[in-house]
């Protein structure tokens, strides 16, 4: 997944659960949510294809980690308790989603990093960005998933705009 996948499925995954297991509208901040849909993503990729690409030879590392997510949940968890403040805890909701999407359960050596040791697994030299663009074009799981997450950021984007309620979100990250 490269980008809406990972921002709209996350959207709409967590506001199915709003509206049915929670059974009530919660003071979600979706902006922290959509941040943390592609955290990892803003993480890893900078640091493990470019920067440090003949340290890593990984564009998953560190931001793709169950200890990551697990982090992130448990300092939101307790800010969500003290404070009644959720930024966090969406935050990390999101990375673990991100971490769902990416079928990260396949490669143990990465999710469970360092339970099973300190060095990452290396990823086979290549150009990585045009596989994925030749997969986005070619690959049906790959595709729909960016076609539907684009489909559910729209559907909300337009609906914040024609209910004026854009600004809202801006400030306080409802949908």
């Amino acid at each position: 997944m490269i980008f809406f996948g990972h921002l709209g499925l996350t959207t709409g995954v967590v506001k199915i659960c709003e509206n049915t297991i929670l059974n009530k509208k919660k003071d979600i901040d979706y902006r922290f949510l959509l941040v943390g849909s592609i955290l990892p993503d803003l993480i890893d990729k900078p640091i493990g294809a470019v920067f440090f690409r003949n340290v890593f030879h990984n564009s998953r590392i560190f931001g793709h980690t169950i200890l990551f997510s697990a982090v992130l949940l448990l300092i939101g968890i307790y800010r969500q308790l003290k404070y009644k403040k959720n930024g966090i805890l969406m935050l990390g909701i999101g990375s673990l989603i991100h971490l769902i999407l990416d079928s990260m359960w396949l490669y143990t050596g990465i999710l469970l990093w360092p339970f099973l040791g300190w060095t990452f697994p290396r990823r086979p030299d290549g150009n990585w960005a045009g596989e994925g663009i030749t997969r986005l074009l070619t690959d049906p799981v790959y595709y729909s998933s960016e076609i539907i997450g684009f489909v559910i950021i729209m559907y909300y984007f337009i609906k914040l705009i024609k209910n004026g309620k854009f600004k809202n979100f801006i400030k306080t990250g409802q949908i």
